[in-house]
């Protein structure tokens, strides 16, 4: 049977990418991490992660396990906290729409299972928040600012589109498209490209509606670059003759020592995955 601690030390070491970190995460050495994970290995007849000086890059058994185990050990772990009546600490976090949850539920599951007790309550109103998943344009005026990503801009388009063969279009060539708006991003749906595009066939409430609608083929939209990752439905183009722009992306914090601390631990964790 696989313990529950080194169920832990797995997960901790698929999310952030390296050995180091997840022993950071879980209060222990890196050499305890790394046996931990090496005897997993042994048991299973396989490796779960290919090492390198970037971090680890996981096989594909690993992100089949993890997918199996994440929701058990988050349980597990806070057990413990449930079970002796411990104060939960409420954060409450915000999550621009145009920010995939894809994204952010596996750090903030590594952040609970580091602090016991940590709960999370999300509001739609980022002035609210204690942490806000949001683009340098919409940051609150009581946070404070960590970039973690820049992002271009692109075109979806269904797969089965006709230009979704080509990598690159035209601007003339989106003229003849219907387009899907985002108005909850500033300048995000780049309509001052081509001002003669015919009006918007929709409004999204935000990108996974957006991108569904998109794959359903009622029209195209532009998105940042990352929403095509893992989607196969869609197909993401650039503008041959023209800027489409970038988002730059990070997490703003309350200006509060924990609220600070658990935002920098959180751009940790991601930059750490954009390594791999």
């Amino acid at each position: 049977m696989i313990d529950l601690n080194t169920l832990r030390y797995f997960t901790s070491a698929f999310e952030t990418g390296t050995f180091s970190q997840a022993a950071h995460v879980n209060g222990v050495s890196q050499p305890t991490v790394s046996a931990a994970i090496q005897k997993l290995e042994d048991r299973l007849g396989t490796p779960l992660f290919r090492r390198s000086k970037t971090g680890l890059k996981p096989y594909p058994l690993a992100a089949r396990l993890y997918h199996d185990v994440i929701d058990s050990v988050t349980h597990l772990v806070a057990l413990e906290t449930r079970l002796l009546d411990e104060p939960l600490q409420m954060v409450r976090i915000y999550c621009a729409p145009d920010m995939l949850m894809r994204h952010i539920a596996p750090d903030l599951n590594s952040l609970r299972r580091r602090f016991k007790g940590l709960q999370f309550a999300f509001t739609d109103d980022a002035r609210a928040s204690d942490l806000a998943y949001v683009s340098d344009a919409c940051i609150p005026e009581t946070h404070s600012f960590i970039l973690m990503a820049e992002d271009p801009f692109k075109v979806a388009v269904a797969r089965h589109h006709p230009l979704a063969a080509s990598r690159k279009m035209r601007i003339e060539d989106l003229r003849t498209q219907p387009l899907i708006h985002r108005p909850y991003c500033p300048h995000a749906d780049r309509m001052e490209l081509a001002p003669s595009m015919v009006a918007s066939v929709a409004q999204a409430t935000n990108d996974q509606q957006l991108l569904d609608l998109v794959a359903a083929g009622l029209g195209v939209a532009f998105v940042p670059a990352s929403h095509g990752e893992a989607r196969d439905d869609i197909a993401l183009l650039s503008l041959s003759d023209a800027d489409a722009g970038a988002r730059r992306t990070g997490i703003s914090h309350r200006k509060s020592a924990h609220a600070k601390e658990l935002a920098k631990l959180l751009t940790k964790q991601k930059r750490y995955a954009h390594e791999l």
